[in-house]
């Protein structure tokens, strides 16, 4: 049975309310659907090339947005596959959060499948390691040993069963904590277990409703300082897995990312509220914003996938917020009967 030992201060108390306070202001911000979709591309490619950087991905912000266009501009395919792997991974997350569900074992497996597919060897890709794992640092010298790989289920399972059991008594942001911390402890991967924490954590903020909109990136906090970001992890880690420890100070540490994360995004919104007059700001409801947001994501949109994004919604209805949304000028229609598809048009 897993259960973390930690310790809520004050400093961690007075953070966790400043990042109510900014996701207040995120979630009720008004600007236009058309800036709300495009700063949350703009999150999408941020969080693709800092988390892919982390892992030591040479590719610069251009670089990875023409990539994520299926553009070339680079000799390395396989840098190029490492950012196109995690945006199918993120593209996931964005449909899989829509379900409401607690964060299941597949959901590691599948992601991790996204993440390394052409990376890894096939038969590891989506499956726990069989053998040790070792971490070192750049002078080959031993830092940490995870646990034994007949083990890593059983600890996968604990981490998900103590989630889900304890989620709603204790706030979003020291279970996420908690969970990037054991996960990568866990160690459940040949390779890629970074990227996949991280994913995972960003798919468990989408489910809890706590992703600020979808737009904020926690991975730049960590890829301004990454041997930050490890001295944290390894200070509770230890050289050998173990539980018990305190991970007051991991806490700390992922409580000030998040925080430094919600004030840039916090002023983002600041200048975008003040960029279009209030004349100018148009009303949409929340289920259009879905629709705009997957036309943004996946560069079009059938009827059917807009059916399966708003399931609650009758076909008529799914019908109605296609016709008004190209009508208004965001989108725009191509094709007729069943091969119609609408594509983004602002």
């Amino acid at each position: 049975m897993f259960t973390p030992n930690y310790t809520i201060t004050n400093e961690i108390l007075n953070k966790i309310t400043d990042i109510e306070v900014l996701r207040s202001k995120v979630m009720q911000a008004r600007i236009l659907p058309e800036r709300a979709v495009e700063m949350r591309y703009r999150a999408t490619v941020e969080k693709v090339h800092n988390s892919t950087s982390i892992e030591g991905n040479p590719l610069t912000m251009k670089q990875v947005d023409s990539a994520l266009k299926g553009e070339s501009m680079t000799r390395s395919k396989y840098a190029e596959t490492e950012v196109r792997n995690y945006k199918k991974a993120l593209d996931q997350i964005d449909k899989r959060k829509l379900t409401a569900q607690t964060l299941k074992y597949e959901d590691i497996l599948e992601l991790h499948k996204l993440a390394m597919k052409g990376l890894l060897p096939e038969k590891k890709t989506g499956a726990l390691r069989t053998g040790p794992i070792y971490i070192v640092d750049q002078d080959d010298k031993l830092k940490y040993t995870g646990p034994g790989a007949g083990i890593v289920k059983k600890k996968l399972e604990d981490l998900l069963n103590w989630l889900s059991n304890i989620e709603k008594d204790v706030h979003t942001c020291i279970t996420a904590a908690i969970l990037h911390y054991q996960f990568v402890s866990i160690h459940p991967f040949a390779d890629g277990n970074g990227r996949v924490a991280r994913l995972i954590v960003m798919l468990y903020l989408g489910i809890r409703n706590y992703d600020f909109n979808n737009s904020i990136v926690l991975d730049s906090f960590y890829a301004q300082e990454r041997e930050e970001y490890y001295e944290a992890l390894h200070k509770c880690q230890g050289k050998k897995y173990h539980e018990g420890q305190d991970l007051t100070s991991w806490i700390t540490y992922f409580i000030d990312g998040f925080l430094s994360s919600a004030k840039v995004l916090g002023a983002e919104i600041t200048i975008l509220s003040t960029l279009d007059p209030v004349i100018t700001r148009k009303h949409i409801t929340q289920d259009k914003m879905d629709i705009l947001n997957y036309v943004k994501q996946f560069e079009s949109i059938s009827l059917s996938e807009a059916e399966e994004i708003l399931p609650e919604l009758s076909r008529r209805t799914v019908q109605r917020k296609l016709r008004e949304l190209t009508e208004d000028g965001y989108l725009k229609k191509n094709g007729v009967a069943r091969n119609t598809r609408y594509y983004w048009n602002v």
